[in-house]
């Protein structure tokens, strides 16, 4: 399946989905939960950043960012963009530019012809036949000193149909050497939700709505909890039951300004 077609079939996906429920979903959440720990780790302050988000989807990394930040994103469907557009507003954000993408032009975006503090890409490598194409741009739209955060799906029980690509830290570090970058930080995390991986691979049927309901109640327990004690909760809980983590977070600096001596490995999140 190439990129433009695996990207189709998110067309529409968060139309309408704006709700603070919906945000609380883990399949949003958890994202979000390692990006942050992965950008406070790494020593950065998105007050008064400018910080790009390719593949936004609903915006939840959005609602997490201080009002100071000026806030970039690519989506390929116009409405969602429109409607992400206008919770942000609402929440009070101004510095906004979110623009669709045409992904059969993807290249020529303009807003990757500019240059942010922080860069997030959330799940988006695995659906590429080149993932090292999108780090290379990516790479090229850093500010001096600036961070490339990206996420990444490991360990699957049950291949994800849409995914093109199966990621482990081999992957990463080779994709990392080809794009002419250093990886500054390398996590794996999310062991409890391993069980759970199957039912998120499918897109309809009785599978798929258990999962929005497992979401939800995952979504909702790390929401009460609080970021630091759920990746802690979670990671020692799965470790314990001998499950495996889901989610890989690394970050990715400049090779001109960076020293891969400083490499941080550590198998779980430290907050």
């Amino acid at each position: 399946m190439s990129t433009e077609q695996t990207q189709a079939i998110f067309e529409n996906v968060y139309r309408g989905r704006q709700s603070a429920l919906h945000h609380l979903a883990y399949m949003r959440t958890a994202k979000v939960l390692l990006a942050m720990d992965a950008l406070l780790r790494a020593g950065v302050e998105l007050r008064a950043s400018r910080v790009l988000d390719y593949g936004f989807g609903a915006g939840t990394f959005f609602r997490h960012c201080p009002r100071e930040a000026s806030l970039f994103g690519v989506e390929t469907d116009r409405q969602n963009v429109r409607e992400v557009e206008a919770m942000l507003r609402d929440r009070g954000f101004e510095k906004t530019d979110l623009q669709p993408i045409d992904i059969s032009d993807w290249e020529r975006h303009p807003l990757l012809q500019k240059q942010y503090d922080v860069i997030l890409c959330s799940h988006i490598l695995e659906h590429m036949d080149r993932p090292v194409d999108l780090l290379s741009a990516l790479g090229r739209c850093m500010a001096p000193g600036g961070k490339l955060v990206c996420l990444v799906p490991i360990n699957e029980i049950v291949m994800n149909p849409h995914h093109v690509q199966t990621v482990d830290r081999a992957a990463v570090e080779g994709w990392t050497r080809e794009a002419g970058m250093v990886l500054h930080d390398y996590r794996e995390s999310d062991h409890t939700f391993y069980p759970f991986q199957p039912l998120f691979a499918h897109d309809s049927g009785w599978r798929h709505r258990v999962a929005r309901g497992v979401s939800l109640g995952f979504g909702l327990l790390s929401a009460g909890v609080g970021r630091e004690v759920w990746l802690r909760m979670s990671s020692f809980l799965g470790r314990a039951l001998g499950l495996k983590p889901c989610q890989a977070v690394f970050v990715l600096t400049d090779a001109s300004v960076s020293d891969d001596s400083d490499l941080r490995n550590d198998q779980e999140p430290l907050s």
